[in-house]
């Protein structure tokens, strides 16, 4: 799949994704970030294994949700990525994890391989990699459509459900509509004219009125996250990205 088409396809989920990164060279985790930074929501680092596990447990003792996913170097002090990992899995089985590593060595591998990491990642890192396994490792959630984001509120785009936590909140079809363009537009503003378009557009005949979309807007963001949607007055509304995904 050709990287154009794979940023596509990723990009708007991946906005949505809380991700925690464990390198303990500097150097490689300020190179990386700005990379990290653009396709995901939020990053969380730590500079050892044994840091690396503490913000996990913190994260979910503030906000009652685990990492999405969890990006680890091997080789670290304290604790190793082998040893962070395993803590994991032992309190969350079904953490998302990505390995970084320049080592082709058998004696880092093969513990890894039977921990049934999701991928590996070699040093140093290059998109189309990246973007191809992250693929790998959200293959489900891409083909269910299904969007994360302020914590507890999930969105089932397939079927067009949201839900805070377990709780289904009752969206009506112009709301559904405007989540969905809101959710594939995460990095522009989006004007009332454009709003209107994307709302109407199988009915051209309705004429244009600010007045009803600001009231759409009124009642869709009454059922969402508080400053789920920001606005600016002269480029229009858009999804609040520090939401992501907890956000």
């Amino acid at each position: 799949m050709a990287e154009t088409t794979l940023l596509q396809q990723l990009i708007p989920y991946c906005k949505t994704l809380k991700v925690l990164y464990v390198e303990d060279h500097k150097e490689n985790q300020l190179a990386s970030m700005p990379l990290f930074e653009d396709i995901f929501g939020r990053v969380i680092t730590a500079d050892n294994g044994k840091e690396g596990f503490s913000c996990y447990i913190n994260e979910h003792s503030d906000t009652g949700c685990y990492f999405d996913l969890v990006i680890t170097d091997i080789q670290m002090p304290q604790i190793n990525g082998i040893h962070m990992i395993e803590s994991i899995y032992k309190i969350n089985p079904d953490q998302k994890t990505l390995i970084l590593s320049a080592y082709q060595n058998e004696e880092y591998l093969i513990p890894l391989i039977n921990l049934t990491v999701n991928g590996f990642i070699k040093k140093p890192l290059m998109l189309d990699e990246i973007l191809c396994q992250l693929h790998k490792i959200f293959k489900k959630e891409l083909e269910r459509g299904e969007y994360t984001f302020a914590q507890s509120y999930r969105y089932d785009a397939q079927n067009k459900r949201l839900f805070n936590a377990e709780q289904e909140i009752m969206l009506t079809q112009n709301e559904t509509k405007l989540l969905d363009l809101f959710l594939n537009n995460t990095q522009q503003y989006l004007s009332v004219e454009q709003i209107f378009d994307h709302l109407f557009f199988d009915n051209p005949l309705k004429d244009f009125s600010s007045h009803s979309i600001h009231g759409i807007l009124k009642r869709f963001k009454s059922k969402m996250p508080e400053n789920f949607i920001v606005n600016n007055k002269t480029l229009g509304y858009k999804i609040n990205e520090s939401l992501y995904p907890h956000q």
